[in-house]
């Protein structure tokens, strides 16, 4: 789940509110990224009564395509974690810097400062450079924007900043993170890429696959968790959730999970209360 510490509608401390009306007993808060979000929801956590396990999703690249690890410790975050979410905000401002480069080449300017008025001041993402580009009249809405200058192989995704998908796994279970291949069926590849995808992870180290994202078919997640057995990895879900509305289930929203799903409270053998 993500909130206004990355690219998400609610804070920390609102998206938690949410998570309780909608009966989440357990929780992980995984921005783009960054810790930003974690101090205040973890006191919202305490106050409400649910396990909050602290995570973060992780930018990286696997052959020029840019990849999304979700890293999560539920044994707490470490220095070493730190370190590197530090990596990560610099190689974000970076982006930025890049994008509004590389999109003024195509005669569409925008300042930095455009763009930061919607990511409340914090290193910016591409929802946030959408809304700078609807604000500026360039595009029409959101889709729009990814459509023609942030989406996948456009003028915006600029992925060059990012570290390689192996170097990342290393270094986040270096860092004390268990580590999993987020939404697989969400990037832009064939079935044998894809497939090959979650290979290399699993040659990589990485530990878990996130059989359900949101709301899928059951054919997609029992095919993710055939894949899931063969690599050797265990299974994740997650509801992905940033906004509410049509495209983004609202946390709890899952389809329906598959028993290889073990919840990480049992899996890590953490206490009853947070």
């Amino acid at each position: 789940m993500h909130s206004t510490a990355s690219d998400g509608a609610l804070s920390p401390t609102d998206l938690l509110q949410f998570a309780a009306e909608r009966g989440l007993k357990e929780i992980a808060l995984t921005d783009h990224d960054t810790f930003a979000g974690l101090d205040e929801a973890s006191l919202a956590a305490e106050q409400l009564g649910i396990r909050l396990i602290k995570g973060m999703e992780f930018s990286c690249t696997w052959l020029g395509v840019t990849i999304h690890l979700v890293a999560l410790w539920p044994q707490g975050v470490t220095s070493e974690a730190h370190a590197l979410a530090e990596e990560q905000r610099k190689a974000r401002w970076q982006r930025a810097a890049r994008i509004i480069e590389k999109l003024a080449r195509a005669s569409v300017h925008l300042q930095l400062d455009d763009v930061l008025r919607y990511s409340g001041g914090r290193e910016p993402g591409r929802p946030h450079f959408a809304e700078a580009l609807v604000s500026a009249g360039y595009v029409d809405n959101h889709s729009q924007a990814f459509r023609k200058w942030l989406g996948a192989g456009k003028i915006g995704d600029v992925k060059n900043h990012w570290m390689d998908m192996a170097e990342a796994v290393e270094r986040l279970k270096a860092a004390g993170a268990f580590v999993s291949l987020a939404h697989p069926q969400h990037y832009k590849l064939t079935r044998t890429k894809r497939n090959r995808l979650i290979s290399s992870f699993a040659e990589a180290g990485g530990q878990g696959l996130e059989v359900v994202s949101g709301q899928q078919d059951l054919q997609q997640t029992l095919s993710l968790v055939k894949l899931m057995e063969a690599a050797g990895l265990v299974a994740s879900w997650g509801s992905d959730f940033h906004a509410s509305g049509p495209g983004c289930p609202a946390p709890g929203s899952y389809a329906a999970l598959p028993a290889a799903c073990v919840p990480l409270s049992e899996r890590f053998n953490l206490q009853e209360k947070p």
